[in-house]
């Protein structure tokens, strides 16, 4: 069975109706079969065992245990990817929905409304998630990214960053955790963060960053002047922009726009032409291609660029657009990309003394 165009899928959901219009979407996709239906969190487990499913969908709202449970016993005898599907949408940093995050699961999607044209944009986004979670399972991982030295303008005069921009999807929040946490609460240049998440978490995911990392975590705000130590998390449904003098700019998108909203590359672009060779770019792990020419933007000004390896990604997509377009200079791992960016500031600061 080849896993880029065929993915076996568990369904774990409380209602016998949700199950069945789950597995009628899901089927419907040519590349997806489903391999059974849970309605416990014990046979949810059984089943995972039995199966071996290549992604997991996951209600958080079961009897006598809840989808955290699943995850937590799925996953510790080996990683399968789990997308979280609930109605359990709660905007507070403890919610279900993060803790989920934290505890493996690769992605999270709000249940839908039911009318015809909902469903339609709920399986279309639901099914392509599946279809490249089971993709990357069948992807051989490379070796570990050995970190190259800095080169370029900005690292040859000794020169910091006055910017940092950020792209992620898919598997993107928990490695976020990682680089903010690598950063520390004294980063001494602002984050401005492109997450794409569904508009119901966007909210929660703020709150969860500032309650999981150092950093001061923020929902951008048209206006806002950026501050060093602090991140910008895009809003939904709204590009960022970076504007000269140092502020943000929230545009709202029409709802028949193809192109996402938050865009990476929106934000990428924006932040090049303002700060040139002061500005850091890093595409974190995600689906699709966003950022990509937006990264080459920034190094085809002197920036510096980032991405997470394949090793330590979710998705390897966004990454991946990125380097064929030769707009990575440096692969790492989260937590090797916040080391490298204070590195860019140590430097700074030796020279300049």
């Amino acid at each position: 069975m080849n896993k880029s165009r065929w993915a076996r899928v568990l369904i774990v959901e409380e209602s016998p109706a949700a199950a069945r219009v789950l597995a009628d979407g899901i089927s419907h996709d040519q590349r997806l079969a489903v391999a059974g239906v849970a309605y416990s969190a014990s046979e949810a487990v059984t089943l995972a065992d039995r199966l071996k499913p290549d992604v997991i969908t996951v209600d958080l709202a079961l009897p006598e245990e809840t989808g955290l449970d699943v995850i937590l016993r799925v996953l510790r005898p080996q990683y399968v990817p789990i997308i979280v599907v609930s109605s359990l949408v709660n905007n507070s940093a403890s919610s279900l929905a993060f803790r989920a995050l934290l505890a493996g699961a690769a992605d999270i999607i709000p249940k839908p409304v039911t009318d015809p044209a909902a469903l339609e944009i709920f399986f279309k986004d639901l099914n392509e998630r599946i279809s490249l979670l089971a993709a990357a399972q069948a992807v051989p991982t490379h070796r570990p990214a050995v970190l190259r030295p800095l080169r370029g303008r900005a690292a040859a005069n000794g020169s910091a960053v006055d910017c940092v921009v950020v792209g992620a999807s898919t598997g993107g929040p928990t490695a976020l955790v990682e680089l903010l946490n690598g950063l520390g609460n004294d980063f001494p240049a602002p984050l401005i963060i492109v997450q794409h998440i569904a508009a119901p978490f966007v909210e929660g995911l703020v709150r969860w960053l500032n309650q999981e990392t150092p950093m001061h975590v923020q929902l951008a705000k048209d206006g806002d002047r950026l501050e060093a130590g602090h991140a910008y998390i895009a809003p939904a449904a709204a590009d960022l922009i970076i504007k000269s003098d140092a502020t943000l700019s929230v545009r709202m998108v029409a709802s028949n726009r193809t192109q996402i909203a938050p865009s990476a590359d929106v934000l990428f672009e924006s932040a090049a032409e303002i700060y040139r060779t002061r500005c850091a770019g890093v595409l974190l792990s995600g689906m699709g291609k966003d950022g990509a020419a937006g990264l080459l933007k920034v190094r085809s000004k002197g920036g510096k660029t980032f991405a997470q390896d394949q090793r330590s990604c979710t998705v390897f997509g966004m990454p991946d657009a990125a380097a064929r377009l030769g707009a990575v200079e440096t692969f790492g791992e989260p937590r090797s990309i916040a080391q490298r960016l204070r590195q860019l500031f140590e430097k700074s600061e030796r020279t300049a003394w």
